[in-house]
């Protein structure tokens, strides 16, 4: 197996398209409610290289704060007026922690809060009633119903399975030309991805941060998560046209290698929605158990994309194109 290198140089990056769902959960006195901050990106050189200096530059400003702040205890310590806080500061701050925890919430029951639908019918009560954390439940119950039928098809993918329904390739140059045909509808279907997760409408859809998630619009948010399906089974599409079509045994083995690179995007798919509904079944106890705001590790939906592969491919299609 070559090295997987997500957001690679060269048509390996046009792959990389990364969803960062952080799942930002707010607990008010007395309901809980659920908040998000959507963003996406997608992770070519040049959006990891201004990443990576964002992330020095914060690290610059908090090692500036961290030494104003050391200064500061230093002056209060030697009860120097340029203390900032001072003995005042700090009773008065001591009495502001003691009321903050004074309040007890009651305990949330987990039972209130929503989980993934497995039927449609389930989904449509839990667009309805709309409890706790249900945006989040509603998108993710889109991306398993979708999915479950696919399975086997899904399978067959995964295993490379020849189905032989498609076109024979009879020469070098037809070889040649169906692959780079393949891999244009995945540079295509990758660059459409990119859009639509970028799309401020696809970000409105959940950053809503009030206290009343019933105003939030659940087609919105069951239209955004169909979309992001639909792309899924376009990129299935790819993958059987890449298996059904057979040629003759000199060729075979770049055949096989365009089905592996047409599964790529399945694979991450996969990983993204199973470990979306896992987050989703951990939300009643996080919301039982956590006050405040809690910010949870987004869910990544990133294309794992193997450029070794793709280099051979490349090198081989090149070549037979030339025949």
């Amino acid at each position: 197996m070559g090295d997987r290198r997500s957001g690679g140089a060269g048509f390996g990056s046009v792959f990389a398209a990364l969803v960062l769902l952080g799942l930002v959960v707010e607990y008010f006195w007395w309901i809980v409610a659920g908040a998000a901050v959507v963003a996406s990106v997608v992770a070519v050189v040049a959006v990891s290289r201004r990443m990576h200096e964002r992330s020095l530059a914060a690290a610059e400003r908090d090692a500036e704060v961290a030494q104003r702040a050391e200064q500061q205890h230093r002056w209060t310590l030697r009860g120097d007026s340029r203390g900032v806080y001072g003995p005042d500061g700090a009773t008065a701050m001591e009495s502001l922690a003691v009321a903050d925890g004074a309040a007890d919430d009651p305990p949330v029951d987990p039972s209130e809060v929503a989980t993934v639908a497995s039927t449609p019918a389930d989904l449509q009560r839990l667009v309805t009633e709309k409890p706790p954390c249900w945006r989040w439940a509603a998108f993710a119950s889109v991306l398993v119903q979708r999915r479950r039928p696919l399975m086997a098809r899904l399978r067959d993918s995964a295993l490379g399975f020849m189905t032989a329904t498609g076109p024979h390739l009879c020469s070098g140059r037809a070889v040649g030309h169906f692959v780079v045909d393949r891999m244009d509808d995945m540079m295509r279907l990758a660059e459409e991805v990119e859009s639509f997760l970028s799309a401020p409408a696809f970000a409105a859809t959940f950053d809503y941060r009030g206290e009343d998630e019933s105003v939030v619009d659940a087609d919105a948010v069951l239209q955004v998560a169909n979309r992001l399906m639909d792309y899924h089974d376009r990129f299935l599409g790819v993958s059987e046209m890449c298996r059904g079509a057979t040629t003759s045994g000199p060729y075979a083995d770049v055949i096989r290698d365009c089905a592996r690179l047409a599964d790529m995007p399945l694979q991450s798919y996969g990983a993204f929605i199973d470990e979306f509904v896992e987050r989703v079944g951990e939300m009643p106890e996080m919301m039982r158990h956590a006050r405040g705001t809690v910010k949870a590790d987004p869910v990544i939906l990133d294309f794992d994309i193997d450029d070794r592969l793709i280099d051979r491919i490349v090198r081989r299609a090149k070549a037979l194109s030339a025949y």
